[in-house]
């Protein structure tokens, strides 16, 4: 466990794993043979790009006196974000396994944040991420699912 002292530091390490899954989602893309595992993921980066902005854009000062935040899981960013663990021919199937289980462990990361918050506008804030990577996961949970029985 990492003891914060403050939100805006916990927003400084959560816009670095973001945009190294950006990061990923960009080599993924890349690695894909399959045209429409291609668009799957471009669509997916295009929808963490867009909430990097958002994040990129909070004021910690809008959520109240930044607090102690207690404790939040010790994740390292080779953890998290996978690096290195695909490559040109990477089936699709296990670039969206990679893609799964990293942004699961982001959600984990962003639920247990929330947890030892208190003050209310900045639980919602951590609470809003972890719903945002439940949205992802079934984004490519479906997408993987529909790649899949194309082959």
């Amino acid at each position: 466990m990492i003891a914060f002292k403050d939100l805006g530091e916990v927003l400084k390490i959560t816009l670095k794993w973001e945009h190294k899954l950006k990061d990923f989602y960009d080599v993924a893309e890349y690695a894909l043979k399959s045209p429409e595992s291609k668009k799957a993921v471009q669509i997916l980066r295009d929808r963490l790009t867009e909430k990097l902005e958002i994040l990129k854009g909070v004021d910690v000062k809008s959520f109240g006196k930044t607090e102690w935040v207690r404790y939040a899981p010790a994740s390292r960013d080779e953890d998290l974000i996978p690096i290195g663990k695909i490559r040109r021919d990477t089936a699709a199937e296990e670039i969206f396994d990679h893609l799964l289980d990293y942004e699961a462990k982001l959600e984990n990361t962003y639920s247990s944040i929330a947890n030892n918050l208190i003050s209310r506008t900045q639980k919602d804030l951590f609470e809003s991420l972890a719903a945002f990577k439940s949205e992802q996961i079934e984004e490519i949970r479906s997408l993987k699912a529909s790649q899949m029985s194309k082959q």
